[in-house]
């Protein structure tokens, strides 16, 4: 999500004799209580869960899922008509409604490893694989992997691993003796958000940050890769916005909430809440050249992954440097939100909304991120657009 074109059902409340305490239970080991009901469901709970089908989810995740929609592109404009036009099927007044906000899209970058002199070493392709069994593969944004909201920008440097990316692995590259300050900073995908990884590498000092997706986290250290498996294959890169989101939320560009009005959104500004350092996301197979490329001490156990070579903190060995280039483009262009309401029957209903909500744009198809969710709450609109009819 690059900023959220959203799908909201607003539900008033309304009488719901049927709430229950949501038993206990640990995840892998599932209670009996928690998959069992303690009474016999509602007739309004009948109605409501006769509704919903695996086949009609399935029908709309194809349909969402047939074109890229990133945020403010035609294709996520569709998404949202889809979207509000299925609400309504449903017999849900829904709108449409759209806001200008700051928007970032990908032109071009490149990574190079160089020995002293600048000559190129190695290339790294930053582009997914085309997957014969897979149409879908081939698109123009394979070759325009990106995180959003990075600066463009362009520097040489050595390269350092900072593991996650955390303060504390910042500080155990102190600890070893291994300077962030002008460095560009490897980290790997997990644990925690992507911009907390750029803002802790930009205030240690470094001039460039790269995010990769350890197969330890998500690879074949999982299981079975695409297509055999579900599990991401080399050449994938992980995309996603870099916002400093937990500063605050929603249009780096806007101080205020709501528009033109005096009350301060969080009291940043938006050279605050974006990166000032240029960062790029890459796939476990562009990243293994850059962790083989690394001296300095072995890395302790917590900042090994899966890849079949000798971590390192680093800097580079042999004054080989990383030189990249990112060129990110920054528009202010449209999202559009979809907002469903449902009155509820209660006194305080309108003092006590219900939210049910889902981003829809996403980084290319968004098959399982966000539109696994956007058909699920498809689902729910259809059981209670059926409620709704029967009064």
């Amino acid at each position: 999500m690059i900023l959220s074109s959203a799908s909201i059902l607003l539900l008033g409340q309304t009488c719901v004799t049927d709430i229950r305490e949501t038993p206990t239970f640990t995840i892998g080991q599932p209670s009996v209580a928690c998959m069992s009901r303690q009474s016999p469901a509602s007739p309004a709970e009948k109605a409501f869960l006769a509704v919903p089908s695996a086949e009609s989810a399935r029908a709309s995740l194809k349909h969402i899922t047939s074109r890229p929609h990133v945020a403010g592109t035609p294709g996520d404009h569709a998404m949202a008509e889809f979207v509000r036009d299925s609400i309504r099927a449903a017999g849900i007044p829904a709108e449409i409604d759209p806001h200008r906000v700051l928007l970032s899209y990908p032109l071009n970058r490149s990574l190079d490893l160089v020995d002293e002199e600048g000559k190129v070493l190695l290339r790294a392709p930053l582009s997914e694989d085309i997957l014969p069994d897979d149409p879908t593969s081939d698109t123009w944004w394979r070759n325009h992997t990106f995180n959003a909201y990075s600066p463009s920008g362009e520097v040489t440097a050595p390269v350092v691993y900072a593991n996650y990316g955390f303060p504390e692995d910042f500080d155990a590259l102190q600890a070893s003796g291994v300077s962030v300050e002008g460095a560009i900073v490897l980290m790997r995908y997990g644990k925690c958000f992507r911009g907390l990884k750029a803002r802790n590498a930009e205030a240690r000092g470094a001039v460039a940050a790269l995010i990769y997706s350890d197969p330890a986290e998500d690879g074949f250290g999982q299981g079975s890769v695409y297509p055999e498996g579900p599990w991401r294959p080399p050449s994938s890169v992980q995309r996603g916005s870099i916002q400093f989101i937990s500063l605050c939320p929603g249009d780096p560009s806007r101080a205020y909430l709501p528009a033109g009005a005096s009350e301060e959104l969080c009291g940043y500004t938006q050279s605050e809440l974006i990166p000032t350092i240029p960062v790029l996301p890459l796939s476990y197979a562009d990243a293994a050249p850059l962790l083989r490329s690394l001296g300095g001490p072995e890395a302790p156990a917590p900042f090994r992954g899966a890849l079949n070579l000798t971590y390192r903190l680093g800097p580079s060995a042999g004054g080989v440097r990383a030189r990249l280039a990112v060129r990110n483009r920054f528009e202010k262009g449209p999202v559009w939100n979809v907002i469903a309401t449902l009155r509820g029957t209660l006194p305080e209903a309108e003092d006590q909304p219900i939210l049910l909500g889902n981003h829809r744009d996403a980084w290319v198809y968004g098959a399982a991120d966000p539109n696994s969710g956007t058909s699920q709450m498809l689902e729910v609109a259809k059981g209670l657009g059926a409620l709704l009819k029967r009064g």
